[in-house]
């Protein structure tokens, strides 16, 4: 017995030096070594981007109001929110457009000895691209809002059903029984809400009116705030419920129209093609018959 109790207390000394020592004098291998160098570069390479970014925004901060006005500012701010980036700076993207404008001011001055009419076609450049950085923002913005309010209308609808049957419902509820059925930026969107409703509904929709400023969205957000104050509008919210299905089939029709127009200029072009192959048919068995009786 005492030698089989000597066994064990080895045996446990071993796994107790393997278990706990052997990891620190083990071998790494060259693919462990290789995945450790890649992270290491991969981190330094952020770090030293994330340190550029920071060094030219503060750069910007400072000497910003030379490249744009205040009114200008609170434009690009407010688009940008739109777009649910608001760490990025007004200034950054007037910064983009002047390094645009650059570019295609150097491609006119090379162009002009060439040819004039190049160089003009450069001055025109130039004044195109110092206008798409702004462009581009407005465009994602507004195809974010238009998937937004192409998807709303359902989310509201189950909203107003549970409200109207109950007053003791909460948004952050709602929401979560809705995200399942969400998709695209409108799921995007409410995860956000769901995140900004832990510092209060009424704090995240105030910031769902600053980045989907949408004429239903804001008109929404106001029925609930009046909600959380203590006041049974359900009235209100049956009226908004009305607008947005009128918007909903509005659009729906809009849409129909112009997948109907789609189609009839298709046919249209599908009518030429057929007429001028049948005509062209008609003209060789015409000139056929031609040389046979010749």
């Amino acid at each position: 017995m005492t030698f089989l109790a000597q066994v064990f207390a080895l045996g446990s000394v071993v796994y107790l030096v393997k278990l706990l020592l052997f990891p620190f004098f083990k071998p790494t291998s060259k693919k462990q070594k290789q995945r450790i160098r890649q992270y290491a570069k991969a981190r330094e390479k952020e770090l030293r981007k994330n340190n550029r970014i920071e060094s030219r925004r503060a750069f910007l901060r400072k000497y910003g109001q030379f490249l744009l006005t205040e009114t200008v500012r609170e434009d690009i701010k407010r688009t940008l929110e739109r777009l649910d980036i608001p760490d990025t700076l007004p200034e950054e993207i007037r910064l983009k457009q002047v390094k645009y404008a650059l570019f295609g001011a150097a491609l006119a001055l090379v162009a002009f000895p060439i040819n004039p009419l190049f160089g003009y076609t450069g001055i025109l450049l130039t004044v195109l691209l110092y206008l798409m950085p702004r462009d581009e923002i407005e465009k994602k913005a507004k195809k974010r809002e238009q998937s937004i309010a192409r998807d709303f209308p359902a989310f509201y609808s189950m909203l107003y059903y549970q409200f109207s049957k109950s007053v003791h419902i909460h948004l952050a509820d709602v929401i979560k029984d809705y995200l399942p059925n969400a998709s695209g930026e409108l799921a995007k969107e409410l995860g956000i809400m769901l995140d900004n409703i832990e510092y209060g509904e009424e704090y995240a929709l105030k910031q769902l009116k600053k980045r989907v400023p949408i004429h239903y969205v804001i008109k929404f957000c106001d029925i609930m705030e009046i909600r959380l104050r203590g006041y049974d509008n359900t009235a209100q919210m049956f009226y908004l419920k009305n607008e947005i299905d009128a918007y909903r089939l509005d659009t729906l029709e809009k849409e129909l129209a112009k997948r109907q127009a789609s189609n009839n200029k298709l046919q249209f072009v599908l009518t030429i093609i057929l007429g001028i192959y049948i005509l062209t048919y008609f003209l060789f068995n015409v000139l056929t018959a031609f040389k046979l009786f010749q």
